[in-house]
């Protein structure tokens, strides 16, 4: 049986993501040691390095999200079809931009669930960037680490995605859902409510919000700035924390 990880890569007019996904890649190498398939257009592909498998798509944006507060281009509509495009049996499909710095998710593979999420985060700099109670009348879950094994139940699960997300705004009137721009969040929530899906990832997923400054990321950490609280500038740092980081300028040098 195997195990693999499925990111996605599209550069954009605005965000070039293939330094990310390569990092990514090579943190999943020297972390989780497995293997990675990587999901991306005839743009970017030449690009990406490290990837043990690329598949080649046109995709189309259709998507549109404010980042830095310009407009640009959101590569976000092919999530829904992972259970077609994954070459593995169980996968880890993850968003380029969530870095490992454990091996923790070894762990989660190894369990007799077939399909995982987080549906709580944590915002490390302590404030509390992620509440969205009262955007919608369903709990947000987090898709950007799934965890799914390919079997009648997952694909069931990734079918009525394709579905919501093809009638999401019928579905954002159902759920009173404020975010009416498509987001794979919400699509995957609704999704997991339909079908009485509670299982999750135990721990809340560790993310450094958009407006953290990244000053200096290696293999082995991040440090990071921001504006507390009082609107004095802080410095943070992670080691051994696997970690969401949102924003895209970040300073490579590894």
């Amino acid at each position: 049986m195997s195990t693999g990880v499925l990111i996605y890569c599209f550069n954009s007019e605005k965000i070039l993501y293939h330094p990310v996904a390569n990092f990514c890649i090579n943190q999943v190498k020297q972390n989780l040691r497995l293997p990675v398939t990587v999901i991306t257009n005839s743009i970017t592909k030449d690009y990406l390095i490290g990837a043990n498998n690329v598949i080649v798509i046109e995709n189309k944006s259709g998507n549109k999200r404010v980042y830095n507060e310009e407009l640009t281009e959101w590569f976000n509509l092919e999530r829904s079809q992972a259970y077609d495009y994954t070459p593995y049996d169980t996968t880890i499909l993850m968003d380029a931009d969530y870095f490992v710095y454990t091996d923790n998710l070894l762990q989660l593979t190894n369990t007799d669930y077939d399909f995982l999420l987080h549906d709580k985060v944590h915002d490390l700099t302590n404030r509390h960037s992620y509440e969205y109670h009262d955007r919608s009348m369903i709990p947000l879950v987090w898709a950007t680490v799934t965890i799914f094994k390919k079997n009648i139940r997952t694909k069931s699960v990734f079918d009525l995605i394709k579905h919501i997300q093809q009638h999401y705004g019928h579905y954002c009137r159902l759920f009173r859902i404020d975010f009416r721009n498509f987001r794979n969040d919400y699509a995957f929530a609704i999704a997991m409510r339909l079908l009485n899906i509670k299982n999750f990832i135990p721990t809340p997923m560790a993310t450094l919000a958009i407006n953290c400054q990244i000053l200096e990321i290696n293999k082995n950490g991040i440090k990071f700035q921001y504006k507390d609280s009082n609107g004095e500038n802080t410095v943070g740092m992670i080691q051994q924390q696997d970690v969401h980081v949102m924003n895209k300028e970040i300073p490579f040098n590894v």
